[in-house]
């Protein structure tokens, strides 16, 4: 019966190689139960067919399906599964999902029960990750992949960053799935082990150029709510810029013969119960359509009182203070502001930088790029912009008041903590 199980055990290990989220198991830790190891051999046959969604095709998958609920309904019944066979178990149950065979709240409550009683493990984190992904529910699935990364202090195999990288290309951060396919450029395209992983994600990238028009959703994205803010963010330009969600937000196309310009309008402020704005105006030249007269003609709209220098995400700007008393001479106290400027090269990772995930969950039913195919709903992603590859002349311009000084300057030093230019 040992030579039995061993034959089994091999095969099954044979069957699951190179393949990503059974990766996480340990096999040696799996018991010798010639049962289960009969289970894991027919579920890791049946594997390749059912780790992804396939409604259309479910009628053709019954012995897939069945494969994977023996195994599971044998570890459920179990009552001292260790470990790794719990791990088995949440890989079926996301099979089982994945053709309406489980709910989301049994794979859910089954992944809590691991996490409370083996709360110093990681690899579950990393199953449950891909299933979260496979679910669309992709920023979830981005979060505990990073926690398995950090669990494992980064000591990660090659499985799973095929897995991470593919989570990073659902979120629709198509330079950052290179990057960690590539492991920052210094794998050569030609090593990457998952080839259609990459051509992929190469596909997802477009070239930018300061000769060509484009338009505003183009130029412009903005993140899902992240700790309280969103993000205006712009890989093409190099630009991150935090914001509010109830704020007025104006973004605008982007040609040679125009800047990008991003408006935004913090609206939550207050003098003596009078509702009152600040605007900050960010707009963007790449330096081959740049001209002095751009300056000249902003500069001589304001009443600059002097200038100095400040470092922004890195990057040295030179800060420009307004002052005008004749202008909101009323409960404001007279116009206050600043003039931000800087020449940004184009960083090596300044599209990785600028990034921000999105759930596909929250995009399916609220785009018009949404088709329906039967049951199912699929969400378009759009294809991602380079950087622009040269300088780009920044400007951000803050109109404000004396009365809001102080709640401008902290306003700003907040905005700035978490802005990228790169």
């Amino acid at each position: 019966m040992k030579k039995l199980i061993m034959i089994l055990c091999i095969a099954f290990v044979n069957v699951f190689v190179a393949m990503a989220s059974p990766a996480a198991i340990n096999f040696d830790n799996l018991p010798d139960d010639s049962k289960l190891s009969q289970l894991l051999v027919d579920f890791g046959n049946a594997y390749p067919a059912i780790k992804n969604p396939d409604l259309q095709n479910k009628d053709k998958k019954t012995s897939q399906l069945k494969s994977a609920k023996n195994l599971y309904n044998y570890l459920k019944k179990k009552k001292k599964a260790n470990y790794d066979e719990k791990l088995f178990q949440l890989l079926a149950a996301r099979c089982l999902y994945n053709f309406d065979q489980l709910k989301a709240s049994e794979v859910t409550k089954l992944f809590t029960d691991i996490d409370s009683a083996y709360p110093e493990k990681a690899e579950h984190h990393w199953i449950y990750g891909n299933y979260l992904t496979s679910a669309c529910k992709t920023i979830e699935g981005n979060n505990e992949l990073e926690k398995y990364m950090e669990m494992k202090d980064y000591y990660i195999s090659e499985a799973f960053i095929q897995d991470y990288a593919y989570c990073q290309f659902m979120c629709n951060t198509p330079f950052n799935a290179y990057y960690t396919l590539t492991n920052g450029g210094s794998i050569p395209e030609e090593n990457v082990k998952d080839q259609e992983l990459l051509r992929i994600v190469k596909n997802q990238i477009k070239e930018s150029s300061s000769k060509e028009k484009y338009d505003a959703n183009t130029v412009w994205h903005i993140s899902d709510l992240e700790d309280g803010w969103h993000y205006v963010y712009s890989t093409m330009l190099g630009i991150s810029f935090p914001c509010k969600p109830k704020w007025n937000l104006q973004l605008n196309e982007f040609s040679e013969s125009s800047p990008a310009i991003c408006l935004l309008g913090p609206n939550d402020f207050s003098i003596d119960g009078h509702s009152v704005g600040i605007s900050v105006l960010i707009m963007a030249y790449p330096e081959s359509i740049y001209t002095s007269k751009e300056k000249d003609r902003l500069m001589a709209k304001l009443k600059i009182t002097k200038s100095e220098k400040q470092e922004i995400c890195g990057k040295t700007f030179t800060k420009y203070t307004i002052e005008d008393p004749a202008s909101y001479a009323d409960i404001r106290n007279g116009q206050m502001g600043y003039l931000y400027e800087a020449t940004i090269n184009p960083g090596k990772l300044s599209t990785v930088k600028c990034e921000h995930p999105t759930d596909l969950a929250s995009k399916a039913g609220k785009s018009s790029e949404n088709k329906s195919e039967g049951n199912q709903t699929f969400y378009a992603i759009k294809p991602s912009q380079n950087r622009i590859q040269e300088p780009m002349r920044i400007f951000i311009l803050v109109d404000s008041c004396n009365a809001l000084k102080d709640e401008t300057d902290q306003l700003l030093e907040e905005m700035f903590s978490k802005a990228v230019f790169d």
